[in-house]
């Protein structure tokens, strides 16, 4: 549980400030690109004349333009192209075949600008669909952009790096207190339960000797009946108290398969009484490595409630085998369905999905909680 707690708070800080980290690398990022690209495309509005002609219809393909900029194709570094259908239909002087081919490229992007190798371009639609791509060489700019867009990622998976450490952090120091508070619990039932283990064997032990004494008496049978009650909660708890506690575990090799039927034998009077079928496919010969007792315990506990929950005359399967690397030990009853809504808390700590009838049963939801301690 709280091992739970603390990698929800976990990803929950880690997820949290790692996308406020890309979305202010997204920001910068898109902000450097912006900045690059915009100063270079006014120049390029300058240079091409854009305010002469803005009121000018285009022209067809191989017309001649009005009011083109004279000293445009006299610019060192910067190119004009007309592109339609992937072909070059005009273009500037000292055009290179690496422009042209930079152009088409360009001309099948949706893009109005943006860069491309070492060149920032600008486009303009003319005639119908062609393109007009105007490319200045800016190798200086285009590499501290470059340089800057690295960076920013560097930077951002650094950040996402100490958030990681920070969170793992900040998830302990939140989950501290409560994990303390959980250990105090599990100290105080494991104290309660053995201090109780002894006024109750002195109860037990006066009530057979008064019986002993006054012969059959229904107060004195309830009050043994109330006695072994306790004694089972007792020790329910102090085996809760042993599965906690990790360092513990005996862990040995056994026969799994064995060890199954014989779980199934001690409750072979009970299946008897009940008129219930019972149809077991157990594969022989598994071996498993684990503590045998608590093992053997979430079988018990598994067949005790396939049982209790199974109507009289009713079936149960019971099957064991080996999958790959895997041990599957399969129970199945017929009997009334878990809710929906509560299947996912029966598992839970002293979780009872009909209390009241629980109660009457004597069972206090510490069962489930053995078998999700040393389920897969």
């Amino acid at each position: 549980m709280i091992s739970k707690l603390k990698k929800k708070i976990f990803w929950i800080i880690q997820l949290s400030l790692t996308v406020i980290i890309l979305g202010i690398m997204i920001i910068f990022a898109g902000f450097s690109y912006r900045n690059t690209i915009s100063s270079s495309t006014m120049f390029i509005d300058r240079i091409d004349g854009k305010e002469e002609k803005k009121d000018e219809a285009p022209n067809e393909f191989n017309e001649p333009r009005a009011g083109n900029n004279p000293f445009f194709t006299n610019i060192e570094g910067v190119y004009r192209l007309e592109i339609s259908n992937n072909n070059v239909i005009r273009e500037s002087d000292d055009v290179t075949d690496e422009i042209r081919n930079y152009a088409i490229k360009i001309s099948n992007k949706k893009l109005e600008e943006g860069y491309i190798g070492n060149y920032i371009y600008k486009t303009r639609l003319f005639g119908n669909g062609g393109k007009e791509i105007t490319l200045m060489e800016n190798e200086n700019a285009i590499k501290r952009l470059k340089i800057t867009l690295v960076s920013t990622v560097i930077i951002g998976a650094l950040g996402i790096v100490i958030v990681y450490i920070i969170a793992k952090k900040i998830a302990k120091i939140i989950v501290k207190p409560v994990e303390e508070a959980f250990e105090k619990q599990k100290q105080f039932i494991s104290d309660a339960s053995h201090e109780l283990k002894t006024p109750l064997a002195v109860i037990e032990a006066n009530a057979d000797v008064l019986q002993d004494k006054v012969g059959e008496n229904k107060w004195i049978t309830y009050i043994q009946n109330e006695t072994q009650s306790m004694n089972k909660l007792v020790n329910d708890l102090l085996t809760l108290s042993k599965m906690e506690n990790i360092k513990n575990v005996n862990m040995q090799k056994f026969d799994l398969s064995k060890a199954v039927e014989m779980e199934i034998a001690v409750f072979e009077s009970m299946i008897y009484e009940k008129e219930i079928k019972l149809e077991t496919n157990i594969e022989e010969g598994i071996y498993f490595n684990g503590e045998k007792e608590d093992i053997k315990h979430v079988i018990s506990i598994i067949l005790d409630n396939a049982i209790k929950h199974t109507k009289n005359e009713g079936k149960i399967i019971i099957n064991t085998q080996k999958e790959k690397n895997d041990i599957k030990i399969e129970v199945k009853n017929q009997g009334e369905p878990i809710p929906e809504d509560e299947q996912e808390k029966i598992f839970e700590r002293f979780y009872r999905v009909d209390k009241s009838r629980n109660r009457n049963e004597k069972r206090y939801g510490l069962r489930s909680f053995y078998c999700k301690r040393y389920s897969r």
